[in-house]
């Protein structure tokens, strides 16, 4: 599982580092290279409850199999025709990435229960996050000499993953009442997402105010207010949001989506800064690729080190200091970046404390979340945790999107007002994520199986619509 992990962390940051020189190289503007990551993260927010439905209800070792072939048949595209048009389309399939999660824990905590989950939760997200560092630095040296020849890594990772994924164990037989398919929730949040991601992506360069961006914007708005309608009516929904009625649930959705707006939804944006010359913008650190997959390495550190330190910090802080933690670290990285930005060596501070926070909420919303179902429902509910984490990361890379658009002057240049006004909307995102996480209320048994057993309202909304098989 460790390996499958690692190869989701190449495949999630190898590009970045190598995107202004590939952009150089092939005609790709500071725009369209954001775009590439922002149809890469819509394409996970989509795919998330998809692969996660499909793993409790087919099997959670298959449906890995056909997630590790999209995300090695992206790669591969990628690295034979790198042109705006199949860069857009691999990243698309490399969305696929986003089920490894999920699948695994499904497999994890029917293998193992809940108690070495959460540590192997945090031993999976720690392989993930230190595999982002590596595949950076890789991507950035190999880039150093042709970006071309660093979309390669992509390839390298995702065969190690299909070869990590054939020799994974299974969990237990999927129910068969779990293999129903909520093909009308699919279309309503796909068009959904694609909407307001496309107006928030688009909305600079096409005018917030004209008919293509308010048409999109109104459009998504009222696929995802469509789709939200239909999951609470259908008995076996795409994604079950009847789950966010529990508190604790939607506290750590909110944690989660703010969160990765930030940390994530910036890997992309913080690379280009890196990147733009001091000489010829006037800001940026001049780093050629190689450089800035070395650094972009303290960031990685420092998140690994918070993921593996998680279990601990929850025993010994609790569950609400730690989740705020998230948000508090945040706040601190980005606001420093609003404050100092001239040097590289204020950059990399800041980056420990980015790092600090994406290894907690990384690891810890995910742990909490899964525990709050039946072990039936664990890909589902990990599910809903990535797809708020995924959708975070679009929309959060979308709106940066859009700060540099809006700063981007005739010549194509983008002017250091968008990205101070991107960390600055970061910044807000974790003191947001910091306000929420202190109404985490503490965790509650679980009702006991049987319907006559449990109150009106649940503690855990999942199970009053699909009773436990077993507890």
């Amino acid at each position: 599982m460790a390996l499958v992990e690692v190869a989701s962390g190449a495949t999630q940051q190898y590009l970045p580092p190598i995107l202004p020189a590939l952009g150089a190289q092939v005609g790709i503007t500071t725009a369209q290279q954001n775009w590439i990551v922002v149809v890469q993260m819509a394409g996970c927010a989509v795919l998330t409850p998809v692969l996660s439905r499909l793993g409790d209800g087919f099997g959670y070792r298959r449906v890995l199999r056909v997630s590790i072939g999209m995300v090695v048949l992206g790669s591969l595209l990628m690295a034979l025709r790198p042109t705006l048009g199949f860069l857009t389309i691999g990243a698309l399939l490399q969305g696929g990435v986003v089920g490894f999660m999920p699948l695994m824990i499904g497999i994890l905590r029917h293998q193992l229960g809940d108690a070495a989950s959460r540590r192997g939760i945090g031993v999976l997200v720690g392989a993930l996050l230190l595999a982002v560092g590596c595949a950076g630095i890789a991507s950035g040296a190999v880039g150093a000499h042709d970006a071309r020849s660093g979309l390669w890594i992509g390839v390298g990772a995702g065969v190690l993953g299909a070869a990590a994924g054939f020799l994974l164990p299974d969990a237990a037989a999927p129910a068969v009442a779990a293999r129903s398919f909520d093909l009308r929730g699919f279309l309503l949040l796909t068009a959904g997402l694609v909407g307001v991601v496309l107006a928030l992506a688009q909305g600079a360069a096409w005018g917030w105010a004209s008919a293509a961006t308010l048409g999109c914007g109104l459009l998504g708005i009222a696929g995802l207010a469509g789709w939200w309608a239909l999951e609470l009516r259908v008995v076996r929904p795409l994604v079950d949001v009847r789950m966010f009625r529990n508190p604790r649930v939607a506290v750590l959705s909110v944690v989660t989506f703010c969160v990765a707006a930030a940390t994530i939804g910036s890997i992309a944006f913080n690379a280009t800064f890196l990147g733009a010359s001091p000489h010829d913008v006037g800001y940026g650190t001049g780093l050629r690729a190689g450089a800035i997959g070395w650094a972009l390495l303290p960031m990685t550190l420092s998140s690994v080190l918070t993921s593996a330190l998680s279990p601990a910090l929850l025993r010994a802080c609790g569950e609400r200091a730690t989740v705020a933690a998230a948000g508090v670290t945040t706040l601190i990285g980005f606001g420093g970046l609003v404050a100092v930005h001239d040097s590289l060596a204020a950059y990399l501070v800041a980056s420990l404390f980015i790092g600090a926070a994406l290894g907690l909420f990384e690891s810890v919303t995910r742990t909490l979340t899964v525990e709050a179902v039946a072990k039936e429902e664990t890909a589902s509910a990990a599910g809903i945790n990535e797809l708020v984490l995924s959708l975070g990361a679009a929309v959060g890379a979308a709106v940066l999107g859009a700060a540099l658009g809006a700063h981007t002057a005739a010549d194509g240049r983008v002017g250091l007002g968008g990205y101070i006004t991107g960390w600055a909307l970061c910044a807000v995102a974790g003191l947001a994520a910091a306000a929420v996480a202190l109404r985490l209320r503490p965790a509650t048994a679980a009702p006991p199986a049987g319907p006559e057993a449990r109150p009106a309202t649940p503690t855990h909304p999942t199970h009053s619509a699909h009773p436990a098989k077993e507890h």
